[in-house]
């Protein structure tokens, strides 16, 4: 038995910069966290006093003795890319809902390949990992995307991650002190909207000619804001945020709605330095970075009619947390 997880994502600054079309150009530079949530993998070889047919769970129960006739598309092209043979027991469970900007989608695709790794004896590494997530999900299954949520779901931590114009990827801690991270950690939350999405359509509508403007805008604020990280200014960053989420609203009429724009004015008044929807936008969760001195009673606010997350920062990556 192989139980590995993998944390979801709080990306801040680069989003939409991480789309091949746009860093093969451009190159992007990409800026976030994990968290303390996770999602898990359990995998095993299944007794033969169950026959021949492997149990897949995950949100529906399948039963197949043929894993290329798996309905969910991650799971199969998963088991189907490494070859993997004869009958299973797979589990997948996750500590947030899916299709909610977290990153779950990746990180459920990086433990998954954990797993099969460790289970076939296989060599694993965080870079190994990452590249097996992006080539099943952009490649095999052709999702549209980019590729920074298979970066922190395998490395984790709080780091830069710098995309070449040929994909190559360079993961980098952030230079900031234990301090700050503590100070980050308290100055931010995370809202959910009530709200989940499936985020293909809109992963796609990122893709226009108009957007190309606006995503080097987006490229640039990333830059300006590795430098107030540099500095450890909690409020320069939260503007910053702020505008890059102006520019992003302007790429799609997809990414915000009436309820986001709503929950937006609600926060403007409380006076929170920025904040972003996760993600590809729509719904899911929003990311608010406050005074932390003002933060409980924001938090008071906001929860008469959302739930709110606090979160730490997860610098572990994937990881295998069971083998027997």
């Amino acid at each position: 038995m192989i139980i590995t997880r993998a944390p979801f994502r709080v990306s801040f600054f680069g989003g939409s910069t991480d789309y091949e079309s746009f860093y093969s150009s451009y190159g992007s530079l990409c800026i976030g966290v994990t968290i303390d949530k996770y999602t898990y993998v359990s995998l095993r070889h299944r007794p033969d006093v169950f026959g021949s047919q492997s149990n897949i769970s995950y949100s529906k129960l399948e039963n197949t003795s043929d894993h290329s006739s798996i309905s969910n598309p991650l799971i199969r092209e998963s088991l189907v890319k490494f070859g993997v043979e004869g009958a299973i027991d797979l589990h997948l469970f996750g500590d947030m809902p899916s299709r909610t900007g977290l990153g779950g989608s990746s990180a459920c695709c990086v433990s998954l390949c954990g797993s099969i790794r460790s289970l076939q004896g296989l060599k694993i590494s965080k870079k190994i990992l990452a590249n097996d997530a992006i080539d099943i999900e952009r490649k095999i299954l052709g999702e549209a995307g980019g590729i920074q949520d298979q970066i922190w779901a395998s490395y984790g931590g709080f780091n830069s991650i710098e995309i070449k114009k040929d994909g190559k990827f360079y993961v980098k801690p952030m230079p900031v002190s234990v301090e700050f991270c503590s100070h980050l950690e308290s100055s931010c939350f995370l809202i959910y909207t009530n709200k989940q999405r499936k985020s293909s359509k809109i992963a796609e509508s990122h893709e226009n000619k108009r957007s190309l403007d606006i995503r080097k805008s987006i490229a640039e604020i990333s830059r300006a804001a590795y430098k107030q990280f540099s500095c450890q200014n909690i409020r320069e960053i939260g503007e910053l945020l702020e505008e890059t989420w102006t520019q992003k609203k302007r790429i799609s009429k997809y990414i915000s709605t009436d309820e986001t724009i709503k929950l937006e004015e609600k926060l403007n008044r409380q006076g929170v330095f920025g904040k972003k929807l996760l993600g590809s936008g729509g719904s899911g969760f929003m990311l608010v970075v406050c005074d932390k001195k003002k933060k409980s009673s924001i938090v008071k606010d906001i929860k008469k009619t959302n739930k709110i997350l606090n979160f730490n920062i997860d610098f572990e990556g994937c990881k295998k947390i069971f083998a027997d």
